[in-house]
């Protein structure tokens, strides 16, 4: 069953709660931070450590290659072992391999810990939203929502920064070495502050059946069929795969944008400053709309609501940018991008905490930034598909956000009428 409510924590003294809220958005950014700083340093250390283009491309996707398939699987594993230990453990996976980078010496060495790095994380980031769907209390799971997109936001705003700054002072290796060390530590703490909304469940019993698990072979079979049924049930929901489908579209458009803008900035004259500054006021628009008191419209009005104005405003941010020569109409239009993805993102959150339970929530967003790590994957390769055949990349996204919300929208109208 994974029709729910989100849990409740207990009530607290209003200092101690805001201490322990300010401590999860901590974790939030932290368990972020790492992907978002090594942006502008990974890509010149693998090829300092002699890595070929095509070496490169494979180094820099493996990550999310692991971490997509990763996010399938770990959703019952931070369902059946608990929010705490999921944490920790993905942290200190990540944040091990991260500090590891400092010490290699090849390229293969670098892949290796891509790889790892890749599953601490497909276990971390599914573990945390979980964590933060359990601590939002009833009524107010968008509001929430808002503020942990929003650390996500702040991580992406200081993190080039950091591993930018961090390289031209101290070189590539300290920075790796200090960020693993961060997380490491984080993983720590979380043993002493991360409580469990509910009683983790240590087995799985309800697919293995009564009996005990005797043999390796057994025991993979019944992590197996958790896997799968936990995945199934979850996949079978309709809401859940409206968020699914949502936050791939809103991706995939991160993805193209990502790859194409600051090309097309280059082309129309506009400096590398300036391509970082339009970035900028996409993340200070999303962030704005991330805690300002917009973040409670869809506790007011309903998630879907939100998802289509949001899908709506990067459509329409996508599809003007090809015609926008000034700075003004560029940033008008990274700003209505911003605010766009400042809506749909917690939203679709939120419906997935709607949706599910302690029990079952783990799993519920391992899917979900499975989706959300496709869209990121695919973006890119999609926008150097259509730049190679002559067809303008940012058409794809808009056509692609228009496909969902029309496909939704048909699957809606054909199970009323099968009711009726």
């Amino acid at each position: 069953m994974l029709k729910g409510a989100a849990g409740t924590p207990p009530v607290a003294s209003s200092p101690a709660r805001r201490a322990s809220a300010v401590y999860a958005h901590f974790v939030v950014t932290v368990a972020f931070l790492d992907t978002m700083a090594q942006l502008p340093i990974l890509s010149p250390f693998a090829a300092s450590l002699g890595a070929g283009a095509a070496t490169l491309g494979i180094i820099l996707g493996a990550y999310s290659l692991v971490n997509m398939i990763g996010n399938v699987a770990a959703g019952p594993v931070i369902d059946g072992a608990g929010r705490r230990i999921t944490i920790a453990v993905g942290m200190l996976l990540a944040g091990a391999a991260l500090a590891a980078y400092a010490l290699v010496r090849t390229p293969g060495q670098l892949l290796l810990l891509r790889l790892v790095h890749g599953a601490g994380g497909a276990v971390l980031v599914p573990a945390v939203f979980a964590w933060m769907g359990d601590r939002s209390r009833d009524g107010s799971v968008g509001r929430s929502m808002g503020y942990a997109a929003a650390s996500v936001a702040v991580a992406a705003m200081i993190g080039p920064a950091i591993g930018g700054v961090g390289r031209e002072l101290l070189g590539a290796r300290p920075v790796f070495l200090g960020l693993g060390t961060l997380l490491c530590l984080t993983a720590v703490s979380t043993f002493f502050f991360v409580r469990d909304a509910a009683a983790p469940r240590r087995a799985y019993t309800d697919y293995a059946g009564p009996a005990p698990v005797r043999t390796r072979r057994a025991a993979i079979d019944v992590v197996l069929a958790a896997v799968l049924a936990a995945v199934l049930a979850a996949l079978g929901n309709r809401r859940l795969r409206y968020a699914y489908w949502s936050v791939f579209g809103l991706t995939f458009a991160m993805g193209v944008l990502a790859y194409t803008f600051p090309l097309t900035m280059d082309r129309a004259g506009f400096s590398a400053g300036h391509t970082g500054a339009f970035f900028s006021v996409f993340s200070a628009a999303a962030i704005l709309v991330l805690v300002l008191p917009v973040n409670r419209l869809s506790d007011k009005y309903g998630r879907r609501p939100l998802i289509v104005a949001g899908s709506l405003a990067v459509a329409i941010a996508l599809a003007l940018l090809p015609f926008a020569h000034t700075t003004v109409a560029i940033a008008a239009l990274m700003a209505l991008y911003g605010t766009g993805y400042g809506t749909l993102f917690p939203s679709a959150c939120a419906a997935v905490v709607d949706q599910t339970s302690a029990a079952n929530r783990g799993t519920a967003f391992g899917l979900f930034y499975a989706a959300f790590s496709l869209g990121v994957t695919t973006g890119p390769v999609a926008a150097g598909i259509a730049a190679a055949v002559g067809i303008t990349a940012y058409w794809l996204p808009v056509g692609l956000l228009i496909a969902i919300r029309l496909g939704l929208l048909a699957a809606d109208r054909r199970r009323s009428r099968q009711r009726a």
